[in-house]
């Protein structure tokens, strides 16, 4: 009985996307679970646990793959609805942060951020599926990609960079705490007192 009850849960979830046609979740067993308005829910069960996940529009602006990256420093494209495992890339053992896709020429490219700093170009024609484009100091959080430049968030840091590593702009932070902190006049009110009733 136990053990049935124990099939039965439903491990954390740690990602999702909501489509139109239903819900995609990635779960902390990492198992992909497509949960549609209508029909059956379908699975896919990967062999690391989903730690950023996006949808992939075809020419049309429908969403045909889900690219989700793991905790094992693989890419891999899953076919959707039908949720079948397509490809997998495997870019270096640090966990997946960031996914973007780079869209020239009608052609479309995955570019994946890594914890320690590394970013990656992913498309079929590249040898070995992958190119390792540069590397930072500090853990990728964000990545987008236009006209061959990077623009990279790590942490409150802020990169413009080049495809080829070279800096647009210095790097800066998008906060900066006052140094040294403001400090407010201590304004004290008086009262007056009031009648005795």
């Amino acid at each position: 009985m136990w053990q049935r009850l124990i099939l039965n849960m439903v491990a954390q979830v740690v990602r999702s996307i909501v489509m139109p046609n239903g819900i995609v979740t990635a779960h902390a067993d990492s198992r992909l679970i497509f949960k549609p308005v209508n029909g059956r829910e379908k699975v896919v069960k990967l062999p690391r646990r989903v730690t950023v996940m996006m949808g992939f529009q075809d020419s049309e602006g429908n969403i045909s793959r889900l690219i989700v990256g793991d905790h094992s420093g693989a890419v891999r494209t899953i076919s959707y609805p039908e949720m079948k495992l397509d490809q997998s890339f495997q870019l270096t053992v640090s966990r997946v942060t960031a996914l973007s896709v780079h869209e020239a020429s009608g052609k479309k490219m995955v570019i994946a951020g890594l914890d320690n700093g590394e970013i990656h170009a992913i498309d079929e024609s590249l040898p070995k599926g992958s190119l390792k484009l540069l590397k930072l100091d500090g853990a990728i959080g964000l990545i987008s990609s236009n006209e061959e430049i990077l623009t990279i968030h790590s942490g409150w840091v802020r990169d413009v960079r080049q495809w080829n590593g070279d800096a647009m702009t210095p790097a800066r932070r998008l906060f900066e705490p006052p140094i040294p902190p403001n400090r407010r006049k201590s304004t004290q009110l008086t009262l007056k007192t009031a009648a005795p009733a």
